[in-house]
């Protein structure tokens, strides 16, 4: 979710005190803070696009990390406005579990329970950037002195948003059920909001010897941008690649990938895709693990649509690290 709509649903949490909107207020410096702060692990990606797979939505989004981010802003304010640390530590972590929610809900995930687990919890029901959510919370300012009953019908919109996303959603995969006669026992159905379009559903449907993708408009019921990815049979290289330091890096950064392998001069490529973000020629993410001959691991690399590539560090057989270059 941006940074703005985060920020305007941080003011909607204030605004549950009742509390003139004001940036001199502590309670709202306190929530716009906790919903803002759980993002500033992306300036890791000011050295290098690979720490977005490595950090992104991982400590300052578990619930164990919100509790300290609350309290380092609780210890701050309490330093600058006096007052009670605890209430605004109660606020701030207020505005960062709005925060986490919020990011819960699209395809990207947040690793919730870090550092006990690193999978990434996934709602799988908003858009990145969702306009809708934020302008529900935009005539808070227009009712700045008397905020609280603002506050209580934007949240009310944003949980009929929500639901209705849900209906949304669920009914997109009726209709790609039907459509292919999809088994529960047989194929895998997987449906996400589309990057663009508050109608369109990216869809993949695993079987057992092809992926299948697409988009689907809900309004229009018309199906666009299907493609079929043969599934590959796990060889031992497969399974090293997926085995080995990058692989595990991938694969804790998505639950939805393909798998492509070939060999060129005397070289094995194994290159992992993430399903979940692509346009109509490519997909955003990608991995590229390059072996010898005998199957060791010699580079990695990782890919971002139109980006340049980066180098992914690959563990050596005495347990030191080097970087591809």
């Amino acid at each position: 979710m941006g940074p703005i709509t985060h920020m305007m649903v941080g003011v909607g949490v204030g605004a549950l005190s009742g509390q003139t909107v004001t940036p001199y207020n502590p309670i709202y410096c306190a929530t716009v803070m906790g919903a803002l702060t759980p993002d500033l692990d992306i300036v890791t990606m000011l050295r290098s696009n690979l720490n977005l797979i490595r950090h992104h939505r991982g400590a300052t989004h578990s619930l164990g990390g919100i509790i300290v981010l609350a309290a380092i802003i609780s210890g701050i304010l309490y330093v600058d406005f006096g007052g009670s640390i605890l209430v605004y530590f109660l606020w701030a972590l207020a505005g960062a579990l709005s925060h986490i929610l919020l990011d819960y809900l699209n395809s990207y995930g947040t690793r919730l329970l870090w550092p006990f687990s690193s999978y990434p919890f996934a709602g799988n029901l908003l858009m990145f950037k969702d306009p809708c959510l934020t302008a529900f919370f935009v005539p808070i300012l227009f009712f700045y002195r008397s905020p609280f009953w603002p506050a209580v019908a934007a949240f009310g919109l944003g949980l009929i948003y929500i639901l209705l996303r849900w209906k949304m959603r669920t009914r997109v995969e009726g209709m790609l059920k039907e459509k292919y006669g999809l088994s529960p026992g047989r194929e895998k159905l997987a449906v996400m909001p589309a990057l663009n379009g508050a109608g369109s559903w990216d869809f993949l449907i695993e079987g057992p010897r092809e992926i299948m993708l697409g988009t689907l408009n809900f309004f229009g019921g018309k199906i666009e941008n299907i493609r079929s990815l043969e599934r590959k049979i796990h060889t031992p290289l497969i399974k090293k690649a997926l085995h080995s330091v990058p692989g595990r890096l991938f694969r804790q950064f998505t639950s939805y990938y393909h798998i492509h392998s070939w060999e060129e001069k005397e070289k094995y490529f194994v290159k992992l895709m993430d399903l979940r973000y692509k346009n109509k020629s490519d997909f955003l993410y990608k991995a590229t693990l390059v072996f010898d001959k005998q199957h060791s691991l010699e580079e990695a690399y990782f890919h971002r649509l139109s980006e340049a590539v980066e180098a992914i560090p690959v563990k050596n057989d005495d347990g030191g690290t080097t970087s591809a270059t």
